[in-house]
């Protein structure tokens, strides 16, 4: 966990755009402004980013986001996990809850990703834990701020919802296709009685 410096909430704008070192005070926040790039990157919703390095001694950060479903909660960690390896070169030390997508957790180390399908998130209230953290002034996307609370739950359904579809369009693929070299084992298993003649056959023509 990278030590930082006392003072108040770092600006995530202040840090946008520049090269942080990890040794900096501001690299922990610019982790959390990454990742909540990310989850907005897969139309993951109800992005916060709270400041705990007051609360727990583990992280500095705790970003919390909402998917739509299990699947959409894998993508949008997926997302997360990509995108921090590529612009930062951070690999998480853990990850949790992948192989079901209820809950997914990914350990930084300076900060501590949690990707909830939406019930889920309700039912454990984990903001609760922090109620007293303060929130990162994230930068977020100028789509985010235009569109309304249900638009964006809708646009975020409308995301699982392709990601369904292209499952079971996958899935149908590989069905036919194995049905498909299935039936092509099946023919060339079988001989060709209209052109080969039985022994009977032989015989008469003698």
């Amino acid at each position: 966990m990278t030590d930082r410096l006392p003072g108040k909430d770092v600006e995530a704008d202040h840090f946008e755009t520049a090269i942080i070192s990890n040794k900096s005070p501001q690299y922990p926040a610019a982790l959390a402004q990454k990742a909540a790039d990310a989850i907005w990157e897969r139309k993951g919703f109800e992005v916060v980013a709270l400041r705990v390095q007051e609360i727990v001694q583990y992280t500095d950060y705790v970003v919390i986001c909402s998917a739509t479903s299990d699947r959409h909660a894998i993508a949008v960690a997926d997302s997360v996990e990509e995108m921090l390896r590529r612009d930062f070169g951070e690999k998480p030390t853990s990850i949790e809850g992948r192989t079901y997508g209820r809950w997914v957790l990914l350990d930084y180390g300076d900060i501590v990703v949690h990707v909830f399908h939406k019930p889920v998130r309700e039912y454990y209230q984990l903001e609760r834990l922090f109620a007293d953290a303060p929130r990162l002034g994230l930068v977020e996307p100028q789509w985010v701020r235009e569109v309304s609370p249900d638009s964006l739950l809708q646009q975020a359904f409308d995301y699982g919802d392709e990601l369904w579809a292209s499952a079971a369009l996958s899935d149908r693929d590989v069905a036919d296709s194995e049905a498909e070299a299935a039936a092509a084992d099946l023919q060339a298993a079988e001989p060709d009685y209209a052109d080969s003649e039985t022994e009977d056959d032989k015989a008469s023509d003698l």
